[in-house]
């Protein structure tokens, strides 16, 4: 029961990491596009897209993150069962391609619109493809063995 509620807490720790950034990476990639085309905008007004973006992209991104990082995560388990080494390396890689994967599916499912607009570029993909790397990183340390005393 403690290795499952260990499990839980650093896969729900790890989806809310992996949201909070993909969320903000996603609203930045936008100002920054927006920049790009003449707007002006301040840094009051990205303070604001942020704490928006959090509070209203995040509160269903979560769901989606949370779905695809629980597979991804799953199948690093067992990956890490049968190498027994690079459980760092092993999560992050699990989290980035999650995100990946996800976002893929998502244009799939919606007659091949990207839904998340910071990641229609390669550079958004790659800024929410390092979200999930990072949550990866959150849930290995979360998760991490006890190491046994000799």
């Amino acid at each position: 029961m403690k290795t499952f509620l260990t499990f839980l807490g650093g896969w729900i720790a790890a989806a809310v990491a992996t949201t909070a950034l993909g969320v903000l990476f996603q609203t930045q990639n936008v100002i920054a596009r927006l920049n790009g085309i003449g707007a002006d905008i301040g840094w009051s007004e990205r303070l604001s897209m942020s704490a928006y973006d959090l509070l209203r992209l995040g509160s269903l991104y979560i769901l989606f993150v949370g779905i695809a990082t629980l597979v991804a995560y799953l199948a690093g388990l067992l990956v890490y069962r049968l190498a027994s080494f690079g459980r760092w390396v092993v999560f992050a890689v699990a989290g980035a391609v999650a995100l990946f994967v996800m976002l893929m599916l998502m244009k799939q499912a919606f007659f091949g619109v990207h839904l998340i607009a910071g990641a229609r570029d390669v550079a958004g993909i790659g800024f929410q493809m390092l979200a999930g790397a990072l949550g990866g990183l959150v849930f290995a340390g979360l998760t991490r063995p006890a190491r046994r005393r000799a």
